[in-house]
């Protein structure tokens, strides 16, 4: 079956800047490596997530009595969600997606591991945030009735441990954690959860029906375009230290930097490019 989100194919970095400022404030975006990727979070890609029901629930309870040892208390996750994020940041799978309100926080992410092979493209995945928030609402509150007492604005955390333990709403929706780490809130992030760890993301989209080409567009863009997307990012003060800002991030920043450094031939063309017919040499 064809998909049903919209595919829009952009050639330039240029492009990239138009279409995403032509876009409100209302998406958010999460960039990836291959346009051959479909959005899929790191739970779906366990052995174990089918091995019975109720294995993600096991899962996350061992981790809530092992981390207690590495914690302090006040540094306890709360709630569940709190709980999931904490996992998600220290790499345990989960159900969580992460995406960002930034698109070129997103055009990093897939820029970063790229593939340089001329026919290979990299995807920019964006979902318009208020219509998944109110279609999920709209489908949870069909399940869930119990817990609309109150009009609900978002999946709060009551509504969420329902959600989570009972597995079997097949969904997407945002969460947003009460509290987030530091590295969290520079990249500009809010995850999107599944309603059944067991089901692809992918499938899961689909309770959108045919309004999903109006919430959901991939972006692809040549994944030639990395080292001068990557030198235009670093001009925003987009990399891997600023990211994460840890030891690791700053030597993961300086390797892509110099890496996307150009070359002598690279800068010879892009000077000659400049000096176009006017006779004289571009003065940077």
């Amino acid at each position: 079956m064809e998909p049903r989100y919209t595919t829009v194919e952009l050639s330039s970095w240029k492009e990239f800047r138009e279409f995403v400022d032509d876009l409100s404030d209302n998406w958010i975006f999460r960039g990836q490596a291959s346009s051959e990727w479909g959005l899929q979070n790191a739970i779906e890609r366990t052995d174990f997530i089918r091995l019975y029901p109720g294995v993600e629930t096991d899962f996350v309870a061992e981790f809530q009595r092992g981390a207690r040892n590495y914690l302090s208390k006040d540094q306890i996750p709360e709630h569940l969600i709190e709980w999931l994020a904490l996992m998600q940041h220290h790499g345990a799978p989960t159900r969580l997606l992460d995406f960002t309100k930034s698109p070129f926080i997103a055009a990093y992410f897939g820029y970063e591991i790229a593939n340089l092979l001329p026919e290979d493209k990299i995807s920019v995945w964006a979902l318009n945030l208020p219509f998944i928030k109110s279609s999920s609402l709209a489908r949870l509150a069909s399940h869930y009735r119990d817990a609309f007492t109150t009009e609900k604005k978002f999946v709060d955390e009551t509504l969420f441990e329902k959600v989570f333990y009972d597995n079997r709403c097949s969904l997407i929706f945002p969460v947003e954690p009460f509290r987030m780490n530091r590295r969290y809130s520079l990249q500009q992030s809010i995850f999107v959860s599944t309603g059944n760890a067991g089901e692809p993301f992918m499938s899961q989209l689909d309770f959108l029906g045919d309004e999903m080409e109006k919430a959901v567009i991939k972006i692809e863009m040549p994944s030639e375009l990395q080292k001068s997307v990557l030198r235009a990012l670093q001009k925003m003060n987009l990399n891997r230290a600023s990211l994460f800002p840890d030891l690791d991030g700053y030597a993961g920043a300086l390797r892509l930097r110099y890496n996307s450094m150009q070359s002598p031939e690279e800068a010879l063309a892009w000077q000659m490019e400049k000096l176009g017919d006017s006779g004289y040499p571009f003065l940077p």
